[in-house]
């Protein structure tokens, strides 16, 4: 990406479902928490939006790398995310500047896809990465509404459908895609060793 507007991303307030993982991924300008859409979306990654930064949250920092907003998690869930997120990191392909993860419910979730691409539902998951060439830099909100609902269907906690939904994020910014069969086979694939790697289960396998 070119130009990066700072920010954090915006605080949830808290229908729909989802067969597979389809998040967002978005490269180009960082919209302000008022603007229209990103510049462009990535033709090569998932479903399309973005996260808007705002101003509004005080998100939890780990040597400025990690930032999270957990609110709707209790502190277990909490603890168990950022320690995840951490051990990924040595395990991805780009080195990390910043990961900012917003654990959000279907309402803001739904506000954050309508705000930026006029797609008026859910999603699991929603990347918008603030550049492309250099290391990692990348807002990600995950919804807990949506990860319980695919949690019940798959059989494992919530916390770690939260996990495959960050991990998720941080693959496409590492260049995966999941556009066509066999870039999903290959994302799934890739989740699953990373999951691997960080001592968890693999659920990827389990996916369609």
């Amino acid at each position: 990406m070119g130009h990066r507007r700072t920010g954090t991303l915006d605080c949830p307030q808290g229908t729909g479902h989802t067969d597979e993982m389809h998040d967002a991924h978005d490269q180009g300008t960082v919209p302000a928490a008022t603007g229209g859409p990103p510049d462009h979306d990535d033709p090569g990654l998932s479903a399309e939006g973005g996260v808007p930064p705002s101003t509004a949250c005080h998100p939890d920092t780990d040597i400025d790398l990690i930032e999270l907003e957990t609110a709707l998690l209790c502190a277990a869930d909490a603890t168990t995310l950022r320690a995840a997120i951490t051990a990924a990191i040595p395990n991805v392909r780009r080195p990390v500047a910043r990961i900012s993860v917003q654990v959000v419910d279907d309402a803001s979730m739904i506000a954050l896809h309508t705000q930026w691409h006029n797609i008026d539902t859910t999603t699991d998951v929603l990347t918008f990465e603030g550049d492309t060439t250099g290391p990692i830099d990348v807002d990600i909100a995950v919804c807990v509404d949506e990860a319980q609902r695919q949690a019940a269907t798959r059989g494992h906690a919530v916390i770690d459908e939260l996990v495959l939904y960050v991990l998720h994020g941080l693959l496409h910014c590492s260049g995966h895609d999941d556009k066509t069969p066999e870039g999903q086979t290959r994302m799934f694939a890739a989740q699953d060793e990373l999951l691997r790697s960080i001592g968890r289960a693999p659920i990827s396998e389990h996916l369609s």
